[in-house]
């Protein structure tokens, strides 16, 4: 395991409107890359890439607010070398890539604002860029491990095949570990990734996935025509139409095409639109034509947001005690209740003789007495 001691400071613009700590907040709850990430929420974030030109290298980036105010992050990157030249040009396209820093989302933005439904997730969501995986190879290998099996599994495996197989590194005094590219990737056998994955249909299909992905022209896959980047994906043995467009989206960044008709996005126009009607994925379709990935992405992302917020609430105010009601003080205008009558003793002459007759002093025997001088 080795230092990154060299640091390289620079800046990375971005396209308007944009939103660090909103950026920060979906970096946080991106479960692919929960446990890759070092992070001080809504100020900075750390992780780790693979070396641009040496495979046996690691660099590290942490991103946070700019100085000048301008829309954008301030970027130090740590190395074992100086970071200069093509390979500083590199890692600044996989960090703008990873945050979506260049997405343009005019178009898309309009077309929600003319939405009413979509107005209070865009209250809590303006100027969130669309997160993704920041390596192709830790997409494929993220969805090829969750097929047939829960996201909680697919993180935890892609991990472990990190720390296994990639250069392990520490950066600010955080330890982390960079997945190898997808060349590396594909010498594995399925032999040799039984341990991990649990079985040999299952790694049959896992080694399946990478090398028939790492065959492909990564170039032509994001940024090529996108029917043909869907059908180069399509073509490879394990890949279906969820991995294919999940890939192209949060890999790739292609907002192009979602599966609507799956049901975790029938769920989501449940909840924007309301049970009983909604937009039929065709029509959400043309209503937001090639940004309907954006769209996706930031329903699911706000509504998460506006549950998480709103169980804070409830949270904080079954921790805030119920007021006391304040005691009477002295000379309080609040009314006394009655207090009942004392019981009777020998010694009450009677209320009869107190209202009546002359005050007596003394026991039964004196007010006989009293009694009888009153009667002469």
């Amino acid at each position: 395991m080795s230092e990154l001691g060299i640091i390289t400071r620079t800046i990375l613009p971005a396209t308007v409107p944009f939103d660090l700590a909103r950026t920060l907040r979906a970096v946080k709850d991106f479960r692919p890359g929960q446990g890759d990430i070092a992070l001080d929420p809504g100020r900075w974030v750390r992780r780790v890439f693979p070396h641009p030109s040496d495979p046996g290298a690691a660099i590290a980036a942490e991103v946070a607010a700019r100085d000048d105010g301008v829309p954008g992050v301030g970027l130090t990157l740590f190395s074992e070398e100086p970071l200069r030249g093509p390979d500083l040009d590199a890692a600044r396209a996989r960090v703008a890539a990873w945050l979506g820093l260049d997405d343009d989302l005019t178009e898309f933005l309009e077309r929600a604002a003319a939405d009413p439904a979509m107005e209070p997730l865009l209250a809590v969501a303006r100027g969130l860029h669309m997160v993704r995986f920041p390596t192709l190879a830790e997409g494929v290998v993220y969805y090829a491990l969750a097929q047939n099996s829960t996201p909680w599994y697919a993180t935890l495996i892609k991990r472990r095949l990190a720390a296994h197989l990639g250069v392990t590194v520490t950066a600010g005094g955080d330890e982390f570990a960079a997945l190898p590219q997808l060349p590396r990737l594909a010498e594995l056998t399925p032999f040799e990734l039984v341990p991990f994955v649990g079985g040999r249909p299952r790694a049959d299909r896992v080694a399946s996935i990478i090398g028939g992905v790492a065959a492909l022209d990564e170039e032509l896959l994001r940024t090529g025509p996108y029917g043909q980047a869907r059908a180069a994906l399509l073509a490879v043995r394990g890949i279906g139409e969820y991995t294919a467009q999940s890939l192209l989206l949060r890999a790739l960044g292609r907002p192009d095409a979602v599966p609507l008709e799956q049901a975790q996005h029938g769920h989501t126009v449940q909840a924007v639109y309301g049970e009983r009607g909604g937009p039929s994925p065709d029509e959400l379709r043309d209503r937001y034509g090639p940004w309907i990935g954006w769209w996706a992405y930031l329903c699911r992302t706000a509504l998460s947001w506006l549950e998480e917020d709103r169980r804070q609430l409830e949270r904080a105010r079954r921790r805030t005690p119920a007021p006391r009601r304040p005691r009477p003080v002295p000379g309080s205008t609040r009314p006394r209740s009655k207090r009942p009558p004392a019981p009777w003793s020998p010694n009450d002459p009677g209320r009869a003789a107190a209202a009546d007759g002359p005050e007596v002093h003394g026991g039964p025997t004196a007010a006989v007495d009293g009694a009888a001088a009153a009667a002469s």
